[in-house]
């Protein structure tokens, strides 16, 4: 990306919009994670609920740090 009064060139816009895209992707993952296997958790208790939480979590959402 460059500004119409600088000649120079900035990459730092496009890679907000990709982490913002990937952050999207991670929590999209993880919810149709959670989603598929629910029915499997609901038969095991909630215990199963929150340990099926904590993986999805785990699996598909970065940390950033």
């Amino acid at each position: 990306m460059s500004c119409c009064a600088s000649p120079t060139t900035s990459i730092a816009a496009d890679e907000v919009r990709a982490q913002r895209q990937r952050s999207a992707y991670d929590v999209a993952s993880a919810v149709l994670f959670r989603e598929i296997l629910k029915p499997l958790a609901q038969g095991l208790g909630p215990v199963a609920e929150i340990a099926l939480g904590t993986v999805a979590d785990e699996l598909f959402v970065r940390k950033t740090r």
